[in-house]
């Protein structure tokens, strides 16, 4: 296929097609669309919002599916003795300091499905989950934007040099994006290791 006909169908479709995928996987995607947008095929700003709206609405569904499975989602775990017991002791975390674990598991373990569900489940009012979840919403799309708009300028700096810079600065953003997935995850471990310790 004639890549300015892809080109061309990005630019007139590419925003209805960015929303549903950046709810199934945001980072990625934002820092994909951000790349586009350094060249001028979608708007930088509307690549942002998309990824801020997508994130957020995962995180009501995460939340809902706490607020409403509450009785089975603990029957399912009380039957796992160590998720139980994990379960408790972050729950009561959680109920001690509320929306500020929100906001920090946003900006930095990636631990929103564990998170957002215990937050629906122990009915932490609606207002302020969306509150301080839209508060680390835009920080985070922010960092992704940046880092995938930073990759969209760089191509179009070194394409009319080098021959492979469309693959060098796409193995950079997904390099990028590979090592922010494991800091997440190892702040995720700490984060976990804290909370468990919690009284």
């Amino acid at each position: 296929m004639d890549s300015q006909v892809v080109l061309d169908f990005i630019q007139q479709y590419g925003y209805w097609i960015l929303y549903p995928l950046m709810i199934i996987e945001g980072p990625l995607i934002t820092l994909l669309a951000s790349g586009l947008s350094a060249t001028g095929i979608l708007n930088v700003w509307l690549v942002f919002l998309l990824s801020l709206l997508g994130d957020l609405s995962m995180d009501v569904i995460l939340y809902y599916i706490g607020f409403f499975g509450n009785k089975r989602l603990r029957q399912r775990i009380a039957q796992r003795p160590k998720l139980e017991a994990r379960r408790v002791k972050l729950e009561k975390f959680f109920q001690k300091h509320g929306g500020k674990v929100v906001f920090f598991v946003k900006i930095s373990t990636g631990l929103a499905y564990i998170t957002f569900i215990t937050a629906g489940m122990i009915r932490l009012p609606l207002r302020r989950f969306i509150f301080f979840t839209l508060l680390g919403g835009i920080i985070w799309s922010g960092v992704l934007v940046t880092l995938g708009y930073f990759y969209g300028q760089l191509y179009l700096q070194i394409s009319n040099h080098i021959r492979w810079a469309g693959v060098i600065v796409f193995s950079g953003a997904i390099l990028t994006f590979l090592i922010l997935t494991l800091l997440r995850k190892w702040k995720a471990k700490q984060f976990l290791t804290f909370s468990s310790g919690e009284n």
